[in-house]
């Protein structure tokens, strides 16, 4: 842990996100080592703590929901702990709202939470539901989209009429909801949530620009941070060494880089897929809309797949060693067919990608 000044926490900083409305109580769920970063500010919202050391904690935490709820009290959760964030039944989250950061995947730093309580806190939120209705409009409406990459004059086209999964992260929080924060992301997945089959694809062929930046996340305890590290410094050279991937039926087929002599991402691509290729196959499309998230930071951070751009991810934790998105801000999208006309999806979303290095 950095030794930066303590973080401020005060439960109007996420009033917006809990929808201007955090209920009697705001719960707080922290682990030792990131409460000894924290400064907490009373607020006319009372502030109840929990000690999170573990997933052995959840029945802990439960309980302590449950108790908030049979007083007749509703919550606001913030949970902030270096674990892998553990979800929850429905029945548990009757009267509450959860919104999570989690460190898992990398060291708690009180820089890296500052940022995450920047974005959240000034985020609008009755616009993500706007971004969000006009977002599915598009998809009802298009054919198929058009992924370009004008630098490279690649082309992809993608299917989406035939892709049944769809999740949707814009809004507030309300009651009985949970999320990792921040919000801002539409994604199709071609396996069920949870779910993982190399079998199954995406109707996604041709070529695609990958430059931006690496989320590595790690798939389990099992996996150490070292490791996670090694394959984020493998493909960080992303940001400014774009590669070019080919795809075949939702399955990357060839890599190489976009530039010549500048090939230090293209060869860990190549390393990753050589190591495990269910990686080739890609498992998520994402479409990030959170302009809060721009531009793209260094380091393998989580709100970087929220910025406004597509990320291929790669893999599934519990199924892979790691689920890795390649959020790249080289991909413009037009959604084809649209009253017989392109239209450009994020143009029309008000969200245009913030290209990498700018």
């Amino acid at each position: 842990m950095s030794t930066a000044q303590p973080v401020t926490i005060s439960p109007e900083q996420f009033r917006k996100v809990f929808g201007g409305d955090l209920g009697d109580v705001f719960l707080l769920v922290t682990s030792p080592g990131v409460r000894n970063a924290l400064t907490v500010e009373n607020s006319a919202t009372p502030v109840q703590e929990f000690n999170w050391t573990g997933p052995g904690s959840r029945a802990g935490l439960i309980a302590e929901m449950a108790a908030i709820r049979a007083s007749g009290r509703r919550a606001s959760v913030l949970w902030i702990a270096d674990d892998e964030f553990v979800h929850f039944e429905d029945e548990d989250l009757v009267g509450m709202a959860m919104g999570a950061f989690s460190s898992f995947s990398v060291p708690f730093s009180e820089e890296s939470l500052r940022n995450n309580i920047r974005v959240v806190s000034e985020v609008d939120y009755e616009r993500e539901l706007g971004i969000e209705e006009e977002f599915l409009t598009l998809l009802d409406q298009a054919d198929d989209m058009l992924f370009l990459g004008r630098e490279f004059g690649t082309e992809a086209v993608f299917q989406h009429q035939l892709s049944e999964h769809w999740f949707s992260l814009h809004g507030p929080l309300l009651p009985g909801q949970q999320v990792v924060l921040p919000t801002g992301e539409l994604s199709s997945l071609v396996n069920a949530s949870g779910e993982f089959e190399l079998h199954t694809h995406f109707t996604l062929n041709g070529e695609i620009t990958l430059q931006g930046a690496p989320i590595v996340h790690r798939g389990g305890h099992e996996t150490s941070l070292a490791e996670t590290e090694q394959v984020y410094r493998d493909l960080a050279p992303m940001a400014d060494q774009p590669a070019i991937i080919t795809l075949a039926e939702g399955r990357i087929t060839a890599v190489r880089p976009a530039l010549a002599g500048r090939t230090a991402f293209a060869a860990g691509l190549e390393k990753l897929l050589a190591e495990d290729d269910r990686y080739a196959k890609v498992h998520e499309i994402g479409f990030g809309t959170n302009t809060s998230c721009a531009p793209l930071l260094p380091g393998n951070h989580f709100a970087n797949e929220r910025h406004p751009g597509v990320h291929l991810g790669l893999g599934l934790g519990t199924f892979t060693q790691y689920h890795i998105d390649l959020m790249s801000t080289a991909i413009d999208v037009l959604m084809r067919g649209v009253d017989g006309k392109d239209v450009a999806l994020f143009q029309a979303l008000g969200v245009a990608p913030v290209p990498a290095g700018v």
